[in-house]
């Protein structure tokens, strides 16, 4: 009777290790986490989105490596804060939008290419990706969210598009080593300070000079 205990507490431990590892993320999204840290997410749609009362099932877990299956229509806010061991993210071209600090504070991260599927960047996305060195914005994102970029502290250089209409306040804020930087005639709003203590403020390149007065 005893071994029957132990095997029943056994399997009861396996089944609960299991669901840490997977679940769902969307109405028809699953995720799966494997021990070696590769994050999966499969489906079609929309992923939640997250917060600080409401976690992302995966959160707290050592995450090295992010696949986004095609299908999946949007990254949720808040659905990768703090994962500070991410190096690498798969984003597929279905994707339209990526969410207020999806990525942010993910300090290992060093270099993300965003599919010419997505329109919006939101606020605070990639905010504090200390090591973040390269980002290529596709010619489809209209807006950038205020602070998306902020703390980016190794970025260099960055290209707008010109499908971006609007750039949000502290986008690349504290970007220290940004020393490039090319906006194009289609933007018609930048916010305050959006380029404030970057090297981009004492190296303005511009292919139009409609902007003297605002506070970069």
């Amino acid at each position: 009777m005893k071994q029957i205990y132990i095997l029943l507490i056994a399997l009861l431990m396996g089944l609960s290790a299991n669901a840490e590892n997977s679940g769902t993320c969307g109405p028809d999204l699953k995720w799966h986490l494997t021990d070696n840290g590769v994050l999966t997410i499969s489906g079609k749609g929309k992923m939640y989105d997250y917060s600080v009362v409401n976690e992302a099932p995966w959160s707290k877990s050592d995450i090295k490596r992010i696949i986004i299956g095609d299908g999946i229509t949007t990254i949720g806010e808040e659905a990768f804060l703090f994962c500070r061991y991410l190096t690498s993210v798969t984003i597929p071209n279905s994707v339209t939008e990526i969410g207020g600090d999806a990525f942010e504070h993910c300090s290992a991260l060093t270099s993300v290419t965003i599919p010419n599927s997505v329109t919006t960047i939101g606020g605070s996305a990639f905010s504090n990706c200390s090591r973040l060195t390269s980002i290529t914005i596709p010619n489809s994102v209209t807006t950038i969210g205020w602070e998306a970029f902020s703390n980016c502290s190794r970025l260099t250089s960055i290209t707008i598009p010109n499908s971006v209409t609007t750039i949000g306040e502290y986008a690349f804020g504290n970007c220290s080593a940004l020393t490039s930087v090319t906006i194009p005639n289609s933007v018609t709003k930048i916010g305050k300070k959006a380029f404030t203590n970057s090297i981009y403020n004492h190296r303005t390149t511009k292919t139009n000079q409609k902007y003297p007065s605002v506070n970069l």
